[in-house]
C-alpha cells in the first residue's frame, strides 16, 4: 500500500491525501475530471477507479484506488501519469 501512495505522490498532476485504509484518495489538478479519468481508464487500459465526486466534501476531480499488489499497481500509475500529463 504504502508503495502505491509513493507512487502516486510522484505524479505532479494528483494531490494524493494521507490513507490508513486499503485505497489512496486524490485529486487531479489538471482540469481532468474524475469521470473523464475513470472512463478513459476502463476503455484504454481496462481498469476501474472509483469517481468520488458524488461523496460529500469532494468535488468532480476526487477518485480513489485500491491496491491490487505491486503488479498491477505499477500498471495503475503508469496509466496515469500517461493520462494526466
Amino acid at each position: 500500500m504504502r508503495a502505491l501512495f509513493d507512487a502516486l505522490q510522484g505524479i505532479r498532476s494528483l494531490e494524493v491525501y494521507p490513507t490508513g485504509a486499503n485505497f489512496v484518495l486524490f485529486k487531479i489538478t489538471n482540469g481532468m475530471t474524475a469521470t473523464e479519468l475513470q472512463r478513459r481508464l476502463l476503455e484504454e487500459h481496462r481498469m476501474y477507479v472509483r469517481d468520488c465526486s458524488n461523496k460529500v466534501g469532494m468535488d468532480r476531480f476526487h477518485v480513489r484506488v485500491a491496491s491490487q499488489g505491486r503488479e498491477k499497481d505499477a500498471r495503475l500509475v503508469e496509466a496515469l501519469r500517461a493520462l494526466t500529463r
